[in-house]
């Protein structure tokens, strides 16, 4: 019994050091802060979560093998604007696909999410589509994960002793490994709700029963005067099996937030609306 109490109040008093630890100084920074790991993450969400507008840019590195078959790479570069009350945004998202048995493949996506509805191009007629109301709410929920900086900070915030914490001359740097079983949950509800069947046409719940992740990594880069979030990297490779198949997913996402509460308005052009064609469930 005394091990055990020793044991557990030695993991707790290193739990609270890391949290309360300063950030470790890059080379040459000079420009230092005294904050905690715990007073920056404290001030960073407060902070996120009262923006009301943000663009972001990011780049998304991605390669799939399904079993034996041959490896499907992609790069995809996403421009986003987003107003967070009532969520609104507009996306760009062009995408580059190559493979060892495949032709080149590139092609262009626009979508908006408004009051008016839900738009989306086709990239390869150009028309437009309208999707059904009832897909709204799922859309909206997904979007907002993926958007808001503040979503990611609230997600990783139950494993702020696991972060590595440092500091430049102008921005605190927290970087996460989260491989292994201790993260596996929060991992598979975040990949869930970014890709809810990755388009296999399989329920997330039966997707990711037997999932393993590995090489998880996150980087996350705040500013030291504003607190906002500048950029937010993660690399993860993601290990599936389902009925007889199987599946490796190696993904790098780079994204950059700027022009913090500076995007006022989006509208979807009266053109869209008046040519888009509804989509039926």
């Amino acid at each position: 019994m005394k091990k055990s109490i020793l044991f557990t109040t030695a993991a707790l008093t290193l739990t609270l050091t890391a949290c309360t630890e300063t950030a470790e100084p890059a080379d040459g920074s000079k420009d230092t802060s005294s904050m905690t790991l715990e007073e920056v993450y404290s001030k960073a969400l407060e902070k996120n979560n009262e923006i009301e507008s943000v663009k972001s840019t990011a780049v998304l590195n991605q390669s799939v093998t399904m079993g034996s078959e041959a490896t499907i790479n992609s790069v995809s570069e996403i421009d986003m604007s987003m107003i967070n009350s009532p969520l609104t945004v507009h996306q760009v998202n062009t995408t580059k696909m190559t493979g060892e048995e495949a032709e080149e493949q590139s092609f262009t996506i626009e979508s908006y999410m408004t009051k008016e509805g839900f738009f989306m191009q086709d990239p390869s007629t150009g028309g437009w589509a309208k999707l059904p109301s009832e897909m709204l709410e799922q859309l909206l929920q997904m979007n907002e994960s993926q958007s808001n900086p503040a979503s990611e900070l609230e997600n990783l915030e139950a494993y702020i002793e696991d972060f590595t914490f440092e500091q430049d001359d102008d921005s605190f740097i927290l970087t996460l490994n989260a491989s292994g079983e201790k993260f596996s949950d929060m991992l598979i509800e975040q990949t869930g709700e970014l890709m809810p069947d990755l388009g296999l046409g399989i329920p997330a719940e039966a997707l990711f029963q037997n999932t393993t992740f590995e090489d998880v990594l996150y980087v996350i880069t705040i500013d030291k005067e504003s607190f906002l979030i500048e950029s937010l990297d993660l690399d993860m490779t993601m290990n599936m099996k389902f009925a007889e198949e199987s599946m490796t997913m190696e993904q790098k996402l780079e994204s950059e937030y700027t022009h913090y509460n500076e995007v006022k308005e989006i509208e979807v052009p009266q053109e869209v609306i008046e040519s888009a064609e509804e989509i039926e469930l």
